[in-house]
């Protein structure tokens, strides 16, 4: 037998002699829809479906948060995994998109729409969620670094919405639009930010300042927002796939790259 066959076959002696417990635990860290490993994927995937097959899906905290993230994984997974867009924010849209997609299309279980909406309209879980965000991104990064880098981008930032309002209300009304139409439902929907952050907010404000429904407000607000996020997620994952071509042109994920990093870089290129 050849050297290749021995090899393989203590290869082979290797793998079968791993105990059982240690093979558990390669398949919990190899093998993650999302973040959640396979095994409890699929485990939550049953539950969910003995509960629609019951027709009684509890709207609590602790099945919901199981249910969302079931299929905000799913949905996330099968956009990662597409051809080409995949690598261009294609997870962020299908999350995102899809399940509004089953609903319209009566696709999902009523008992997982009715419980959904429930479990949301009474806890207001979205804006916990926000700010674990907000909060948790300002307080993981460095202090000094995030001063620092504020105070850089700050005149860029703000030249930047400046030019963005102009730039807006200039083409709305090349198209006939009214001025107060513009800025407020088409160009400061976009500038506040995504759904709870921006959309749900604006239309409370509205709602209570031109004496009109939140409902009918939110209506008008929310397509041009998804419409903002769907186009922010198209070019960050363009621009993330040209800094992995050009690693120059980006900072590798550092918002102010170390002076130590600059002058070794400089001394390599020396």
């Amino acid at each position: 037998m050849s050297t290749t066959d021995d090899s393989y076959l203590v290869a082979k002696d290797k793998t079968a002699d791993i105990p059982l417990r240690e093979k558990w635990w390669r398949i919990l860290d190899n093998y993650k829809v999302g973040i959640i490993p396979l095994p409890f994927f699929i485990l939550a995937g049953v539950l969910i479906l003995l509960d629609c097959l019951e027709g009684k899906l509890p709207s609590d905290i602790v099945v919901m948060v199981a249910t969302l993230a079931f299929f905000g994984f799913a949905c996330g997974e099968f956009g990662k995994r597409l051809p080409l867009i995949g690598k261009m924010g294609a997870a962020a849209i299908c999350a995102t998109f899809i399940p509004s997609a089953l609903v319209h299309y009566g696709l999902l279980p009523d008992v997982v729409v009715e419980s959904t909406t429930k479990f949301y309209k009474s806890t207001n879980i979205l804006y916990l969620y926000i700010c674990c965000i907000i909060v948790g991104s300002i307080m993981s990064m460095n202090r000094q670094v995030l001063i620092q880098g504020f105070l850089r981008i700050f005149i860029p930032m703000l030249c930047g919405e400046i030019v963005g309002m102009l730039v807006g209300m200039g083409v709305g009304m090349a198209l006939g639009l009214e001025p107060f139409q513009i800025f407020f439902f088409l160009i400061l929907p976009i500038m506040a930010g995504g759904v709870g952050e921006g959309a749900i907010p604006l239309s409370m404000g509205y709602a209570a300042i031109l004496h009109m429904e939140q409902g009918v407000a939110l209506g008008r607000i929310l397509p041009i927002v998804m419409l903002g996020s769907l186009t922010a997620i198209v070019i960050a994952g363009l621009l993330n796939q040209l800094g992995k071509r050009y690693p120059h042109l980006t900072g590798e994920g550092s918002l102010m790259p170390s002076k130590q990093g600059d002058s070794g870089m400089n001394a390599v290129e020396k």
